[in-house]
């Protein structure tokens, strides 16, 4: 039976439950600091292989550049750029591994556009989602998606993860 087979025994419901006591654990494990949070799980996700050695780096300073952005330390549309770069490098690369593209394709969509008008004309403003929940839920997706079934549920975490932080985050 492959992974993925395995994996599709699971209810939604066991993989809440899963993934909303490992973000608790690893919360109070932090004593609340997100981005610290968010370094354990992708740090976990290498050591479960689902991320690569050349992945991990490359996903943590995502991760950086949304708390800076989210915290008003970095500029929000440079934030934004960054990562879009990021995770355009890691498609053009051609063997991401499916958890690294679910994460950092989760991270360019947590930044939202709208119109900012200024005198003369109007320009594009990209701001970071407030709570920066996507990152954190991505991860802890991945990681118990990872415990059910192998890569395939891992990278299907991730996304499922990153959706549910994101909704989090704008309401």
């Amino acid at each position: 039976m492959s992974s993925l087979e395995s994996f599709s025994g699971i209810g939604v419901y066991e993989m809440q439950s899963a993934a909303s006591r490992e973000v608790k654990r690893i919360m109070a494990e932090v004593g609340g600091d997100r981005l610290k949070a968010d370094k354990i799980v992708l740090t976990r996700l290498h050591e479960l292989n689902f991320i690569t050695e050349k992945e991990l780096p490359v996903l943590s300073h995502i991760c950086e550049l949304g708390h800076a952005a989210t915290g008003g330390k970095h500029d929000a549309a440079k934030a934004y750029q960054e990562v879009k770069k990021a995770y355009e490098e890691l498609l053009v690369n051609g063997n991401a591994s499916p958890v690294a593209l679910a994460y950092a394709s989760g991270a360019v969509g947590s930044y939202v556009s709208g119109d900012g008008t200024e005198p003369g004309g109007s320009t594009v403003v990209y701001k970071k989602s407030g709570g920066n929940w996507q990152g954190t839920l991505a991860g802890a997706g991945a990681v118990i998606g990872g415990y059910f079934g192998g890569a395939g549920g891992a990278a299907v975490g991730a996304a499922i993860g990153g959706v549910v932080g994101k909704i989090v985050d704008d309401c």
